[in-house]
């Protein structure tokens, strides 16, 4: 699967209908702002994913992807993931599969 099939996959896992790909790319822009933020003024990512993930669908999907490309968290927001939706378990690992971890935000 190719990244942007990948992240097309995750962002819209458990959503019917599958949000349009401007959505996708607004709520993953917004989540990547927030995450950003919060590590410039150095502070844990905890609360404000926390949040998000009540927010469910898209936000949360977009925000725990913001959170999965941090080398450092990357493991436990992807356990954490699957504990909450283990249906999605394949979009998951084709996104972890497809990309990379990024070394900054």
């Amino acid at each position: 699967m190719t990244l942007p099939a990948a992240l097309a996959a995750f962002l819209g896992a458990g959503l019917v209908p599958s949000p349009s790909r401007v959505d996708m790319a607004r709520a993953l822009a917004t989540a990547r702002l927030c995450v950003a933020s919060y590590l410039n003024r150095q502070e844990p990512l905890a609360s404000w994913l926390a949040c998000e993930i009540r927010a469910r669908g898209l936000r949360e999907n977009a925000a725990v992807l913001a959170v999965l490309e941090i080398p450092a968290e990357r493991d436990r927001a992807a356990r954490d993931y699957l504990r909450r939706h283990p249906t999605h378990s394949a979009e998951l690992y084709e996104l972890l599969a497809a990309k990379p971890l990024r070394s900054t935000v």
